[in-house]
């Protein structure tokens, strides 16, 4: 039939007529072929063609990520191989199958690889590596809208639209969201982060169009080397590099001083992290090597912090403008987030120019404080002396003044510049009282609400300049162009813009038509947003429309907040960094420099400090609002809230003995995750600590103590280290010993004690697993033992009132059951479950219910009791493990090795010994803390006396009186042998550890099974060594350690050894 059908087409098919006698098919040198159509194809194709292209339109159209184990992309492959080539259906599909592929991969790439693409340049250029110029500092404004109306002679006088639209009268207004004066002092350092307009060519702008922090690190080379000290990357201390910030109301400089810190502590803790190992101590560097790392670790440190600045810019900034904390919500815009609409991606970091239109759009002049309107005429006037009312100050009086500011400022280096009446101390850093003072003076202090007749008399000139830029320099379009190149409805008439019918008539005499409104006075005195959910800012209709867009362009189009927003230039701890937001503070980043630049300046769940941008009262209301008023701090915090310290051990015990001047602080935690019920180490008077210190010591060590720990620790450890083992070839093994052991091992003990119901892969119906339970304890620990560090305390206090609610049902549950006739019944449903109470949690329950205690009592006692072991046990094997394998300590290793092989009790007494030295070398906290309960002087041993103000805390630095050498003498030795007395590490007097009998014997059988392992050393690499920031408390280092996801822990998480079989 095929060939029948072929004949007849032959046939009928007409004769060419081209001169050569051939068909256009023939010529051509190709065939062609008539295609079929699409529906043609799908009735005369098989059930398997038609059921791959249903699946592959729903799986297109859903926009869903494409689960290529399906193997639709493989079916529809086979499906085109399978159609004929003049296919109708296999054309269309095989070009969208290109379109596919082609939109996969960006075209052209946003960004190269290589250490050019991944530092800022000091001027913006190179952010679109193809463009490169594209947002220099240095280059001209860009335009958005065309300037379309022909604009008249009879424009009106500049000084007139600023009495008729603009001029402050009246009472002041309040702003009606209670935005504050640091929120626009914010406001003020993001919009000279892009625009500054040139004083010698009007129109260039001498910032970069990114949010880069330039007002910071400047905007050319001359400038940025005013702020680097060209070692490790850091920069000279509360150094900015601006003049024109400098020459700004206080709160605008003090806001930015916090970025400044936050600079030097990136700088040091990527030189402590060293991701990729290159960096090293300096002092061992030439000169060449010194200009490379430096180089390297303070253009990294700029991208981190430029990263918290746009962090900050997104999370509070823009949360504040769209009421967000009111709406009692964390949601944020994610501006530089790849985004795909039907299979294609959004453009992002293709760079950005900042536009004339914006520049208008930015004289946010009606919302200047009362405050900083006072320090404006101020500063006038103490320039000005011959100047009658502030009215009649000229351009040329204004640029007197800032002509005269701006040179006693350069009198001076850089970073010696001052401002507010503040002295630089002798390191060079401002005190922290004096900017938490102008800080907290900026939060009280309520901004001026937007729209017309806003604008004081101090910035009259200042709106005069704009409006004469805006009008015969950029030559900008009017206010209804602009609304309409946005894409908003133009406005009708005077009344439509401004309903006042006042300010509305006095704009129609002034233009005549709605057409004719100026951008200038049009966004300055339009009508503004009503206060709501999603409107927090109440700025001026069409303004509150182009800070959102202006907002995308300027971080969606930045290179380095979009597409390279990522490890390569901000490393894996920066990432993990900027990751983090602060618990309380409604998804907001600026809390964390305010409690890391000036940690003695706030309490941990203040609204000073979590709620910013907001007037105190205003704080208030939303909080009220939101149902969680009692979970915050008020009142304005003091300024000199800094922790101290006693550091020999002659201070320290002097402290711990004095009850009566220096009071323990866990009781008021040790309540919020006990249901309200004390424990015994939050008692200062004896009468009420001893008996319940005596009754509990009976009931949690019974006879053999010891020797039951350390067969535990012994049997489990050993276990752990065989099951979690990888062998490699050739006879060796490879264990991670703090994830799969230290960190397990004690869970495991506390576990069997209070029978907890483990969720294992024996048990899978337990409540929690082993991590769980871990951080469950360590977060009870750290909050009710170290709670000093204002920046964590929401975190643990959420954390640990979840722990404590969990664990308080187990505890409570186990003492309701393990009595009466119910015990019984109880044990028997539970046998051989994750919720079975063995005989050593049977004794302890049985033992706490013959106390006759109040059940509340003995639950509260059960976390007390147990929580020190997963926060102390676990971070100390760690430590000691890692500490015997560092250089240095061979020798002791060496006899902690014989050690180990033997079982006799000096050896015990010795190993014991060097878990004591080991811990005064790398002890787990700090020291413990106290507070004062008046004025009091103590004496430091040889540091002489130390002055402690009533409410201060006071850290009793048991880490550095172990080191004390008229405590021990040749500290830097361990010696095994010396008295177990004479530490304090686990404390003095009548707060001496509770679970002190444990510390010894577990962590010496921890040791033994460790290091009996058969050539114990350190895998090679950054997996066998702890990878640390350190932090300043007290004069005391802090230690961080990084996890797996590059994240700060308190405690080690991971520490790769090898030995051989």
């Amino acid at each position: 039939m095929g060939q029948l059908r072929a004949l007849l087409g032959a046939i009928r098919k007409k004769p060419p007529r081209a001169p050569d006698g051939k068909t256009d098919e023939q010529a051509n040198g190709r065939p062609i072929a008539e295609k079929t159509s699409i529906l043609h194809d799908l009735t005369h194709s098989g059930l398997q063609t038609t059921r791959t292209m249903a699946q592959a339109v729903t799986t297109i159209a859903s926009g869903e990520p494409l689960d290529d184990k399906e193997l639709l992309l493989e079916h529809g492959v086979s499906m085109l191989q399978s159609l004929p080539t003049n296919s109708g259906l296999s054309s269309t599909v095989s070009n969208g199958f290109i379109g596919v592929l082609w939109h996969d991969l960006p075209h052209p790439p946003p960004t190269m690889a290589g250490p050019s693409a991944r530092y800022r340049q000091h001027d913006g250029s190179g952010n679109n590596p193809w463009i490169p110029e594209m947002g220099r500092a240095g280059s001209p404004y860009s335009r958005s809208v065309p300037p379309s109306k022909p604009k008249g002679p009879n424009l009106p006088d500049p000084e007139l639209v600023y009495e008729q639209l603009l001029k402050r009268n009246g009472p002041f207004r309040k702003h009606p969201t209670g935005l504050n004066r640091l929120f626009f002092s914010f406001a003020t350092v993001v919009i000279h982060e892009c625009f500054q307009t040139s004083r010698t060519d009007p129109w260039v702008n001498e910032t970069s169009s990114y949010v880069d922090l330039s007002t910071l690190y400047g905007n050319t080379g001359k400038e940025q080397k005013r702020v680097r000290s060209y070692q490790n990357g850091t920069i000279y201390p509360d150094s900015i590099a601006s003049e024109r910030i400098m020459m700004m109301p206080p709160g605008v400089v003090a806001i930015l001083v916090l970025f400044s810190r936050n600079h030097n502590h990136i700088a040091e803790s990527l030189f402590s992290v060293n991701e990729q190992g290159k960096y090293k101590p300096w002092e061992t560097l030439n000169e060449e090597q010194k200009a490379w790392q430096d180089e390297d670790i303070f253009q990294l440190s700029r991208n981190i912090n430029v990263g918290f600045f746009a962090s900050v810019v997104l999370r509070d900034y823009v949360a504040a403008i769209l009421n967000t904390p009111r709406a009692n919500s964390t949601w944020s815009l994610d501006l530089g987030a790849e985004i795909k609409q039907g299979g294609k991606r959004i453009e992002r970091g293709t760079g950005n120019v900042v536009s004339v239109e914006f520049a208008v759009l930015y004289h946010w002049h009606a919302a200047l404080s009362a405050a900083d309107d006072k320090w404006m005429e101020e500063l006038l006037r103490a320039n000005l002396p011959e100047l009658g009312s502030i009215d009649d100050v000229t351009v040329d009086d204004f640029h007197k003044v800032m002509k005269n500011v701006g040179h006693k400022l350069m009198e001076k280096p850089p970073h010696q510049w001052t401002f507010g009446g503040l002295e630089r101390e002798p390191d060079g850093r401002f005190k922290d009282s004096d900017l938490a003072q102008i800080i907290k003076d900026c939060i009280d202090e309520p901004a001026h609400a937007f729209g017309a007749h806003g604008t004081p008399a101090s910035l009259k000139v200042v709106d005069l300049m704009g409006q004469l830029q805006a009008r015969e320099i950029f030559n900008v379009c009017t206010l209804n162009e602009f609304r309409r190149y946005l894409n908003l409805k133009p406005y009708e008439n005077f009344e439509d813009w401004n309903p006042d019918k006042e300010t509305a008539r006095a704009a129609e005499l002034l233009y005549g038509h709605i057409e004719n409104l100026e951008l200038y006075p049009g966004l300055m005195a339009e009508c503004t947003k009503p206060a709501m959910p999603g409107s927090g800012v109440c700025p001026g209709q069409t303004t509150g429309r182009g800070i959102l867009d202006d907002a995308v362009a300027l971080v969606r189009g930045d290179r380095f907040l979009s597409y390279d927003f990522n490890s390569t230039t901000l490393t894996n701890w920066g990432v993990s960094k900027l990751s983090s937001t602060t618990p309380g503070g409604y998804n907001g980043v600026l809390p964390q420099l305010m409690f890391n630049g000036l940690p003695g300046a706030w309490t941990g769940t203040s609204t000073y400090v979590l709620l910013p941008f907001y007037t105190p009262p205003e704080a208030r209301g939303i909080l009220k609002q939101n149902g969680v008023l009692d979970q915050y701090d008020t009142q304005r915090p003091s300024n000199d809230r800094d922790i101290i310290s006693v550091r020999t051990q002659e201070g320290c015990r002097r402290v711990f003995e004095d009850r009566e001047n220096f009071r323990v602080m866990y009781q008021k935690a040790i309540r919020e995750c006990t249901d309200g019920h004390d424990f015994m180490i939050g008692w200062d008077d004896a009468k009420r600590h001893d008996p319940r210190s005596e009754i509990l010591h009976k009931v949690f060590f019974e006879d053999g103590f010891e020797r039951n720990v350390t067969q535990f620790f012994s049997t489990n450890v050993a276990r752990l280290i065989r099951e979690n083992s990888l062998k490699f070839s050739k006879g060796k093994r490879s264990i991670d010993i703090v994830r799969d052991v230290t960190n397990v091992a004690p869970i495991l003990w506390l576990a069997e004690r209070f029978a907890i119901p483990l969720k294992t892969r024996e048990k899978p119906t337990g409540l929690m697993t082993v991590p769980e339970a871990f951080g469950a304890y360590l977060v009870l620990f750290m909050y009710q033992s170290f709670n000093i560090m204002p920046v964590n305390e929401w975190k643990l206090r959420e954390g640990a009132n979840k722990a404590g609610a969990i664990l308080r049902k187990v505890f409570e549950a186990h003492l309701k059951t393990q009595k009466g006739v119910t015990e019984n019944v109880v044990d028997w449903l539970a046998k051989g479950s994750a919720y079975e109470v063995g005989p050593v949690a049977d004794r302890l329950y049985h033992a706490l219910n013959d106390t006759k205690l109040p059940i509340g009592d003995l639950v509260g006692d059960c976390i007390g009791m147990g929580a020190p072991v997963a926060g102390n046990l676990t971070q100390q094997a760690s430590l000691l493990i890692d500490l015997f394998l560092s250089p240095g300590y061979e020798q002791y290793k060496e006899r902690i090795v014989e050690l180990a092989h033997k079982d006799d009790p000096a050896s015990e007494r010795e190993l014991q010994g060097f878990v004591f030295e080991g811990m005064r070398h790398a002890g787990v906290v700090p020291g413990l803390p106290r507070v004062a309960a008046r004025d009091v002087t103590v004496v430091d041993g040889a540091r002489g006396p130390v002055n402690v103000k009533a409410g201060q805390t006071i850290l009793i630095a048991t880490s550095k009186a172990a080191m004390d050498p008229a405590a021990f003498p040749e500290p830097e030795k361990l010696n095994p042998h010396r008295p177990f007395k004479d530490y304090t590490l686990l404390g003095h007097g009548m707060h001496y550890c509770f679970g002190a009998r444990l510390v010894g014997c577990s962590l010496a059988a921890t040791l033994r099974e460790v290091f009996k392992l058969k050539n114990l050393r350190r895998a090679k690499g950054r997996q066998g060594q702890f990878v640390v920031t350190e932090h300043d408390l007290a004069g005391i280092k802090m230690r961080h350690y990084l996890d797996a996801n590059a994240s700060e822990s308190p405690i080690p998480t991971t520490l790769t050894l090898e030995y051989d079989e």
